[in-house]
């Protein structure tokens, strides 16, 4: 099962930004998209603030999830896997140095139908 929700965060020079997120979960194990819908800054732009909100949010455990990205608009050409260097600071985990790779094709069909 999916689970989906809009996401709203500040993007760059504060400007209001949203993106579609959907989770799909294995016991403690999540697999997490950001996709864009074309409103704000976009998530490979504010790809380490989306996973830090979204790990704090939901209360996981970063080194149990894997993260992808996607584009609506572009009919979900690319889909990229992306991983981040986590630290811990103040109650919080925090995303750093994004790395982006094309993500798995088999993963992919769980999100995109």
């Amino acid at each position: 099962m999916i689970q989906e929700f809009y996401h709203e965060y500040r993007g760059f020079g504060r400007v209001p930004s949203r993106c579609l997120v959907k989770i799909s979960s294995d016991n403690d194990k999540h697999l997490i998209l950001f996709e864009d819908i074309n409103e704000g800054t976009s998530v490979t732009n504010a790809s380490e603030q989306i996973a830090s909100e979204i790990v704090n949010k939901m209360s996981y455990d970063p080194d149990n999830c894997r993260f992808f990205e996607t584009y609506a608009q572009y009919n979900y050409d690319t889909f990229d896997e992306i991983l981040y260097r986590w630290t811990f600071d103040n109650h919080e985990f925090i995303a750093a140095k994004p790395n982006w790779m094309p993500g798995d094709k088999d993963i992919k069909k769980i999100f995109i139908k």
